[in-house]
């Protein structure tokens, strides 16, 4: 299993303290990120005692959750383990990074061959504090190496000349010394008995007892016993899986009772067949405990079973061989006959040697097929072959080799129910042969003129079988008629069962590789989940400071102010009528004023952002003069440019006219004015042009001021996303100024760019507008509203107005307001005595704020409507909520108005000459 590399050293930075590792989120947040990981991580102190583990380093030692934080890595390994790693312990702790593979030991007498690696965790001052430990289990990746080093191996110590039971004896040393901690091959003899021919063990204490207790034999059992596994085996059976002997022992059952007392947990058992009949029964054994066999080591088995029986079937053939010499000796017309012979039966040794050294290297199906076409159809004496797999309901060609593109394109899928000699075989499980061009003919007449054109004179289809179920079939064809006699039948069977086999290994590695990926992926994915969430949590952290800091700003002269204000009330109390005349306060309250609009256009950018991230805005389209956009939004930026000191700069074309909502696109400039007056020093310089360019209306705004880096000018345009700032934050803002231009840009169906040369160099920043089409008629220009006017004052005859509140400050406010305008107010805090102030006072206008304890506006508002007496009020709901939905609920409640806190002045004394007709 393979994993990213790890950084050599951890140094202290953002994320490590100096206690111990640690990030900007919550320690149970990091907790829960290292549990979802697969991989074994922990973090040890320099006290050799663990500091954090994950969820999946507990459960691989059988900890309990949170069982492990504190103790002596001694304590938890085990001391055989703790021998082998101490010194990468030493070492990493001497600052040297650590990274091998060893075979442990651990606690109870588990072993497992691990990956790890210790990462020293340096100081500030580059002390070790501790290191990190990622451990990664490659068991079952060695085991795997070993068994193909193995089966390499065993294949090549299977040596003809040296005798059936030499070549079982090399088999068992190998296998104990690699796969398994038994290995034994036992014999049917003629009267029944079971005689075992060779018994080796892993362990040479214990190899003399399994010796002496193979010597005891396994006489015929009693009448009415049920036969045991290794007889079913031995008496043509199939391979057995015995994942837990205990639970598989029979009473009496002398094989089993000798695994159980060497001290074996878990067995394979699979036949050794040739010429017909099984001739032996090959037995695997493991006493480890964590090991316990399973499906991929039986037909891990069979595979080697299968390469014995090639060996002994090349032991036959070289016996063959010997006789066919000896028979020349003494008989000299068949010398050239057994010569051929032994020809061909070392081609066909030489050829299974080559296929089963190439299958052990083929790790996919592919190649596997590849191997067994190219070589197996060499070998065979064929001139083309095909393998062909089943897919669902259908045979599909998995490769071929030899045949014409026609042939290919005609049968590379197949239904499965075809009348076809590869689909005969895979329904039947059995070989096809057809060993001329006229039985072919006689058994397939619809597929003969196109299967035997050409070169085919003769073929052979022969089944892929796993564990008796077809996975596809080896096709061969020869230019030649075949006999397919009894020797070259077995041969191309067993190339056949190698092919199967191989196929069935090729599909386990291939789960286990797509296994491991989808890990890899989710560790991935959950590593970029992580960087996400920690990237949101910044910049959200970010985010509320800016907002504090900005709230605070405009709040400390409102309480400066408030406080001269109060200074000047005790004052005045002192003071003669004529003192008091000469006092102004003008200058006090037009601070407040400008802190309360600061405070109001803060929460509108935000509301804005809101708004138009949710597609709640709604644009009011007209033909418009950029022009006079743009200068409109210049006299609104004026006096920030003379407090600092900038020259402007104008180059705006007249005659450029787009359409769209004036206010949103005063908005726009505005916001890039104030952005480049902001961000450019005391002194500087500001340019605005404005020109029509290739169909659009381009307005840039370009500054001398501190310019933007390469990394951030991707993101300018991002809610929230500024540059590094001093201290100070002189420049202010919530760094939602360039998000509302960009997305009011493209609600307008333009576009936005920032460009700069980097820090100190400034910043141009472009909107492009659709330019609007020729007026279909001359438009009016409205009249320019006179010098100094402004919004019309209201004017009414006094009303008793009811005015509901649990904000007692602010509902004193707007009684004085009210008052100072000549009408009469009475006041309620809370729904029940809103009700009752109602009843008493029959009020023109009632003004009721909605978030009141106990009973809400909303309630408020549908009991005096069903009150018939109080019907005939004006009621406008306050609220700090002015969103469409808000709205929407108050006219669904029964309120005629909406007012947004907090209220000013002119929209109170509208809303009152709205409410006098009806009073």
């Amino acid at each position: 299993m393979r994993r990213p590399e790890a950084p050599a050293t951890a140094r202290e930075s953002g994320l490590m303290s100096a206690g111990e590792p640690s990030v900007t989120m919550e320690a149970e947040q990091l907790q829960r990120l290292l549990d979802a990981l697969p991989a074994l991580i922990s973090y040890i102190g320099s006290d050799e005692r663990y500091g954090v583990v994950n969820r999946a380093y507990e459960r691989w030692f059988g900890e309990d959750s949170g069982s492990v934080v504190g103790r002596q890595v001694r304590e938890v390994i085990g001391d055989a383990a703790y021998a082998a790693v101490k010194p990468h312990i030493t070492a990493v702790l001497a600052g040297r990074p650590q990274d091998f593979e060893s075979r442990l030991t651990y606690r109870e007498g588990r072993r497992r061959h691990v990956r790890i690696q210790y990462i020293p965790h340096l100081g500030a001052s580059g002390d070790v504090r501790g290191f990190f430990a990622l451990v990664a289990d490659v068991s079952e990746q060695k085991r795997a190496e070993d068994a193909r080093r193995f089966l390499a191996d065993a294949s090549a110590a299977l040596d003809p000349a040296q005798g059936r039971d030499a070549g079982f004896r090399r088999v068992a040393a190998l296998a104990v010394a690699s796969v398994a901690d038994l290995c034994a091959v036992h014999t049917l003899e003629p009267d029944g008995s079971v005689h075992a021919r060779v018994v080796a063990h892993a362990d040479p204490a214990k190899a003399e007892l399994a010796a002496r207790l193979a010597r005891r034999g396994h006489p015929l059992p009693a009448p009415g016993t049920p036969p045991s596994p290794l007889r079913e085996v031995l008496h043509g059976g199939h391979g057995r899986l015995l994942p837990d002997l205990a639970g598989h022992a029979l009473a009496g059952e002398d094989h089993l009772a000798v695994l159980r007392e060497l001290g074996c947990r878990s067995a394979v058992i699979v036949p050794i067949r040739g010429d017909g009949c099984v001739l032996a029964a090959l037995t695997l054994a493991s006493a480890e405990a964590e090991r316990t066999f399973d499906a991929a080591d039986l037909a891990f088995a069979e595979e080697l079973s299968q390469r014995i029986e090639v060996a002994l079937q090349r032991v036959r053939l070289y016996d063959m061989a010997r006789d066919a010499e000896s028979e020349a000796r003494r008989r000299f017309l068949a010398e050239q006959e057994a010569r051929r012979a032994a020809e061909r039966a070392a081609q066909r040794m030489a050829g299974l040697q080559r296929i089963t050294a190439a299958l052990a290297d083929a790790l996919t199906s592919e190649a596997v097929a590849q191997v067994v076409v190219d070589i197996g159809v060499a070998a065979a004496g064929a001139y083309a072959g095909t393998i062909v797999v089943t897919a669902g309901d259908e045979l599909e060609c998995l490769k071929e080799v030899g045949y014409g593109r026609e042939t290919v394109e005609r049968f590379r899928q197949m239904p499965l129910d075809a009348a076809l000699p590869l689909t005969d075989a895979l329904r039947t499980g059995a070989p096809v042969w057809l060993r001329s061009r006229e039985e072919c003919s006689a058994r397939y007449p619809l597929i003969a003129s196109a299967v035997l054109s050409g070169a085919t004179v003769s073929l052979c289809c022969l089944p892929l079988v796993v564990q008796e179920r077809p996975i596809g079939v080896l096709g061969l064809s020869f230019a030649e008629p075949r006999p397919f006699d009894q020797e070259e039948q077995e041969f191309l069977v067993a190339v056949s069962r190698q092919c199967a086999q191989a196929m069935e290994r090729a599909r386990l590695h291939e789960e286990r590789a797509a296994f491991v990926e989808r890990e890899r992926r989710v560790a991935l994915e959950n590593a970029r989940l992580y960087r996400e969430a920690h990237e949101a949590d910044r910049r959200k952290d970010e985010f509320i400071a800016m907002l504090s800091h900005e709230l605070r700003n405009p709040l400390a002269p409102l309480t400066t102010g408030l406080e001269l204000l109060q200074m000047s009330a005790q004052m005045s109390a002192q003071m003669s009528a004529g003192e008091r005349a000469d006092r102004d306060d003008r200058q006090i309250l037009a601070t407040l004023e400008r802190q309360v609009k600061t405070i109001v256009r803060l929460v509108d950018d935000l509301l804005d952002v809101s708004r138009i991230t949710r597609g709640k805005i709604e644009l009011k389209r007209e033909r418009l003069d950029v022009a006079s956009v743009v200068m409109a939004a210049v006299e609104s930026v004026r006096p920030l440019l003379v407090q600092r000191g900038h020259d402007l700069v104008l180059s705006v074309d007249p005659g450029v006219f787009v359409h769209g909502d004036r206010v949103r696109l005063e908005q726009v400039v505005v916001n890039l004015l104030n952005n480049a007056i902001k961000y450019t020093n005391p002194g500087g310089r500001v340019s605005l042009a404005c020109a029509a360019i290739a169909g659009d209306a381009r307005i840039r705004v370009t500054d001398t001021g501190v310019g933007i880096s390469a990394e951030l000018l991707p993101r300018v345009f991002e809610p929230f996303m500024q540059a590094r700032r001093t201290l100070d934050r002189s420049q202010g803002g919530l760094g939602i100024g360039l998000t509302l231009v960009k997305r009011l840009a493209e609600l307008h169906g333009g576009r936005v760019e920032a460009l700069s040369g980097g820090p100190g160099e400034g910043t141009a920043i472009s909107v492009w507008l659709p330019l609007a089409g020729a007026p279909s008629a001359p438009a009016e220009a409205p009249a320019p509203p006179a010098p100094g006017a402004g919004p019309p004052r209201a004017t009414t005859r006094p009303l008793h107005v009811l005015l509901v509140d649990d904000n007692v400050d602010a509902a004193e406010g707007l009684r004085r307001v009210l008052q100072l305008h000549g009408h009469a107010v009475s006041m309620a805090h809370d729904g029940p005595a809103a009700l009752e102030a109602a009843r008493a006072s029959r009020p023109d206008l009632v003004l009721l704020d909605i978030g009141l304890p106990g009973m809400d506006g909303y309630e408020v508002v549908r009991r005096l409507r069903a009150e018939p007496e109080l019907t005939r009020p004006y009621i406008a709901a306050l609220s700090g909520y002015g969103q469409d939905q808000d709205r929407r609920r108050s006219r669904e409640a029964g309120f005629d108005a909406h007012l947004t806190k907090p209220v000013a002045t002119e929209q109170l004394l509208s809303l009152l000459a709205e409410a006098a007709p009806r009073g």
